[in-house]
């Protein structure tokens, strides 16, 4: 019975994500929603810069050519915002009266996603219509394109915790949750923290469904930009509050042509340049230098990624992203007692080599975060295990017949072995985790899932 509300919301997720493809932004309220942003050249025409901004804002560069003309065409910055403010105006008005699924797509693109980034970011209401009225009308079309009961108004909620956030004040993570509880059933999500910029995202896939870990549930969804925008500089993260892990597209695919690039450098490419990593290795015990540690990060790197095409990459990234989130949540759940973010980034990336279908490469992850922390810290524990880390890279980088299942039997006994920092506890087996979150994880990418009861 557990996989039934599973299910049932997978079958949801297919007919949404079936659904047409969002409209384009309108020019006017573009050109100042990425204006706003600061982090564009008006004036640069070269070909690299031009690319450089079309990735980073999810466009193509006859787009950002187009919206440079469009901005400067408006000669002053009120110009500017009278247009944009003017356009999101007539969109509303244009909308009051419409209905159906392209209406509703038309209200995201260019109504609700750039006018909560612009909120967002502090940026003042500058319009002669009175800006409660406006948001009245905001609001009351998010009520009727979302099917929102009478007497609720969770996007007015929403909209007073990014003022209140703005003059000093905190945001409530349960308006946040709330409204993206009714926006993922319609293929939406908003990502926000205070450290980020405000995207509406689609629901692209449900890589988890609702799944019922001990008394709670565990979803995963991965979202992919439908306006231009910055992307948070993550892959993925997990929702306080609502146990959901989220993995961003965008961010993994430029993560992959990252790799891709780094995998095609080979020996040429040095992945360590700073010296004070040696001091720290040699006060361990390691016999490291920056050019024999950079040559075992390509070697792991090459040994996970060579020959293999994008998707795999892709896939391997998500898979991370998922399953060291998902750690996360489920370590919250057994261990609410543990206090310090050390232990749970411990637990969750050893974890996600030991399941990743490529573990090297992860290891190497857990491997870069660990140091860092140690070298901070100066931690016995962390110690330990970033040079426990590093032997076992240095055996699967130089070893013929250490094999995968050699480096994932080796990583388990170190997920065994640890003790947290403060409680001397251990982490529960990975048995449940790899029942609950692995296996079903891995079917849905079509990966040979494993086999659960050797944990």
């Amino acid at each position: 019975m557990k996989f039934l509300k599973g299910f049932l919301s997978a079958v949801i997720f297919v007919l949404l994500i079936g659904c047409s493809e969002y409209p384009e932004m309108d020019k006017d309220i573009l050109a100042y929603h990425v204006f706003s942003e600061n982090a564009i050249d008006l004036e640069n025409s070269d070909e690299e810069y031009l690319k450089l901004v079309a990735q980073s804002f999810g466009m193509s560069t006859k787009d950002v050519q187009n919206l440079q003309k469009n901005i400067l065409s408006k000669k002053t910055t009120s110009n500017l915002v009278y247009s944009y403010e003017a356009s999101i105006h007539g969109k509303i008005v244009e909308l009051l009266d419409k209905k159906g699924s392209a209406a509703k797509k038309e209200y995201v693109v260019n109504v609700l996603a750039p006018y909560l980034d612009a909120i967002s970011k502090g940026q003042p209401y500058k319009s002669g219509i009175d800006r409660s009225i406006f948001e009245e009308d905001l609001c009351a079309l998010f009520n009727d394109f979302f099917n929102v009961p009478q007497g609720s108004n969770p996007l007015h909620d929403f909209i007073d915790d990014v003022y209140r956030y703005n003059h000093g004040g905190t945001s409530n993570a349960d308006n946040l949750n709330r409204i993206n509880n009714i926006l993922v059933y319609n293929g939406l999500y908003i990502d926000w923290n205070e450290q980020s910029n405000l995207n509406v995202l689609k629901v692209q896939d449900a890589i988890l469904p609702n799944t019922q870990y001990k008394d709670k549930t565990i979803s995963i969804i991965k979202l992919k930009r439908i306006v231009p925008g910055l992307m948070p500089v993550k892959l993925g993260y997990y929702t306080a509050g609502s146990n959901q892990v989220v993995v961003l597209e965008d961010m993994v695919r430029f993560n992959a042509d990252e790799k891709i690039k780094e995998v095609e450098l080979g020996k040429n490419f040095s992945k360590y340049d700073d010296r004070r990593f040696e001091k720290f290795w040699h006060s361990i015990g390691l016999d490291l230098n920056v050019q024999k540690a950079s040559r075992i990060y390509s070697a792991l790197l090459k040994k996970d990624f060579f020959g293999k095409k994008k998707n795999f990459i892709q896939q391997s990234l998500e898979i991370e992203t998922a399953l060291h989130e998902g750690k996360h949540i489920v370590d919250q759940i057994e261990h609410p007692e543990l206090s310090l973010n050390l232990d749970m980034e411990f637990s969750a990336h050893i974890t996600s080599a030991i399941f990743n279908p490529a573990p090297n490469v992860v290891l190497l992850s857990a491997i870069q975060r660990m140091e860092k922390y140690a070298m901070y810290h100066s931690l016995s524990n962390l110690n330990n295990v970033v040079r426990q880390l590093w032997e076992v890279a240095k055996r699967s980088a130089s070893e013929e017949l250490y094999t995968n299942d050699s480096l994932r039997k080796d990583l388990i006994e170190i997920y065994d072995n640890y003790r947290t920092i403060r409680e001397h506890a251990s982490f529960e087996s990975l048995k449940d985790f790899c029942d609950d979150i692995v296996s079903p994880t891995m079917n849905h990418y079509h990966i040979e899932s494993f086999e659960c009861n050797s944990f």
